[in-house]
């Protein structure tokens, strides 16, 4: 059950440079047509895996190529994953993150959240939320591999929500020789999320500030140097204000040797 989380308390915006993400725009010159399934094909609408083996290698060989540099990109992508992910939602706070990075999204998807209109994006952080936090989310919608429930009244109260959802087609084939389930995002969201699904236990939650994080470690549980040192501090007060007096009466009197 998809269910929409209360709005949550305003995150200040970033404010390093202005950088941009145009990752893999490049069209194969001989392999992608689009088709009423969203697959990956060679023209004439014929899946890879349909074609002679020395035209299978050079499309494997590109799809090998588009995975180096998604990877290579990775730590890139998850950065602005995590800003989107704590965005501000209102209109300063989308207008701020589009000036930053407006190739995350296609322009006309950031159009649509400009002027209010629906099915859009602008539910997308709550979509995140729910992954975060470990609830039920309209993940499949967001990586464009399902398309929204075209009508809400037909949706429990809850769920109408996701009608309004906006759905950016993505681009996938099945490699039966390889048994490869091969995914291409149609933007860099995507492409950062995909990269999120494939290790999901790194989204986490601060336990300081709450802030959503991708975690580079299995044991961080904090966003940042400065929220751990914070905690650290906190824990070591707590420590001394409920054993401080007893250690002083210690140092001042060291134990004495037991007798015998």
């Amino acid at each position: 059950m998809y269910q929409r989380p209360a709005e949550r308390s305003l995150v200040p915006l970033a404010t390093s440079k202005t950088a941009h993400l145009n990752r893999f725009q490049n069209e194969p010159k001989c392999a992608r047509v689009s088709t009423d399934i969203n697959t990956l094909a060679f023209p004439g609408g014929v899946l890879s895996s349909m074609q002679p083996p020395e035209v299978r290698r050079v499309f494997q060989e590109y799809e090998r190529k588009l995975d180096r540099e998604l990877r290579r990109d990775k730590r890139k992508l998850f950065e602005v994953l995590e800003e989107f992910a704590n965005i501000r939602p209102d209109e300063k706070g989308w207008s701020h993150f589009r000036k930053r990075w407006p190739d995350f999204f296609p322009e006309e998807e950031y159009d649509r959240v400009a002027k209010g209109l629906k099915p859009s994006i602008v539910d997308y952080p709550f979509c995140l939320d729910q992954l975060w936090f470990g609830t039920d989310s309209p993940v499949k919608i967001m990586l464009g591999i399902d398309t929204r429930p075209y009508r809400a009244d037909e949706l429990p109260p809850e769920e109408m929500w996701v009608a309004g959802l906006a759905s950016i087609p993505a681009e996938f084939d099945v490699e039966w020789d390889e048994g490869v389930f091969r995914y291409r995002g149609a933007c860099d969201f995507q492409r950062a999320l995909y990269l999120l699904f494939l290790e999901s236990w790194k989204a986490r939650v601060c336990e300081k500030c709450r802030t959503k994080f991708i975690a580079r470690r299995v044991a961080q549980k904090y966003c940042s140097t400065e929220c751990s040192g914070s905690m650290q501090r906190e824990l070591k007060q707590k420590w001394w204000a409920k054993h401080g007096e007893a250690w002083r009466r210690q140092r001042r009197n060291p134990q004495r040797k037991r007798k015998g």
